[in-house]
């Protein structure tokens, strides 16, 4: 079975899956959605660990489960369970335990590398987490179950069928990225194309608050910054010489590999919906 069959398999499979878990699990703000969201920061947490673990070819202090802090800390946050400003007061606390557990080093080696351990610990404790935050946010919002289920639809519509677009007619325009060599033109394209598509028939399906022109804008922004948030993982991956950020997702590598649009995608569509479309 070919790459693209694998990734077709696993878009018409998931996808109904988790249509499923947002429209009949809406229970205590969407929690079957968000658990699912705070293991795949989990995950992406820890095969950006192994990542940075081998480009750096020393010894990184793994935090335990750091990228479910951020995402949990937000959801008790945004359900008044804890105070405001929790997420920042988690935020600071692991920073400065980040930090100051470099004072206890035991040999020269630990000394030359503590900016590398620093540096690789504050990445892995805000990437995924900090940005897979913004899907928990999503829940909050009113509508939650449309705008999750548009979420994801836009994301992987993009990825899905930009990857379609560029594998069956974008041989000769690759290269537009130097991080991600095998991206096409055409995909780059394609996949704008369709998630504009997809988002103005979903408006127009479920009757959203949502004129056409602010679809059309909140489409486009998803997805060039799904299609950012793809590259940059495409450049860490690079980085370290892997191809893949893990093997546990037939076609697409590892969670890491399947989360990337999404991370960079959320913040963006969340601020679109609150800010400028006052979506509150």
């Amino acid at each position: 079975m070919n790459q693209l069959t694998q990734r077709l398999l696993l878009f018409f499979l998931g996808t109904p899956l988790l249509i499923v878990i947002i429209l009949l699990l809406p229970m205590y703000n969407h929690l079957a959605w968000n658990v699912v969201m705070i293991l795949g920061s989990i995950a992406g947490a820890s095969e950006l660990f192994l990542i940075l673990s081998k480009k750096f070819n020393t010894s990184l202090r793994k935090l335990p489960f750091v990228g479910a802090l951020i995402p949990v800390s937000v959801y008790l946050e945004m359900s008044n369970y804890v105070f405001a400003g929790f997420t920042i007061l988690i935020i600071v606390i692991m920073t400065s335990i980040i930090l100051t557990r470099e004072i206890f080093l035991k040999s020269e080696e630990d000394i030359n590398n503590v900016i590398i351990r620093l540096l690789s610990s504050v990445i892995v404790l805000l990437y995924p987490g900090l940005f897979m935050a913004y899907t928990i946010k999503l829940s909050f919002l009113p509508n939650a179950s449309y705008l999750i289920l548009l979420f994801l639809l836009l994301t992987f519509t993009n990825d899905s069928l930009a990857f379609v677009g560029g594998s069956l007619f974008g041989k000769k325009s690759r290269k537009i990225f130097l991080v991600s060599p095998n991206k096409s033109l055409v995909g780059f394209i394609s996949g704008i194309l369709s998630t504009i598509a997809v988002g103005l028939i979903f408006r127009l399906i479920f009757n959203l608050s949502i004129s056409a022109w602010e679809m059309l804008i909140l489409t486009t922004a998803t997805s060039l910054s799904a299609n950012a948030g793809d590259l940059i993982e495409s450049a860490i991956k690079r980085s370290a010489n892997v191809k893949d950020s893990g093997s546990l997702m037939p076609g697409r590598g590892g969670i890491l590999d399947s989360i990337d649009s999404i991370l960079f995608s959320a913040p963006v569509f969340y601020y679109i919906l609150t800010l400028a479309f006052k979506q509150v």
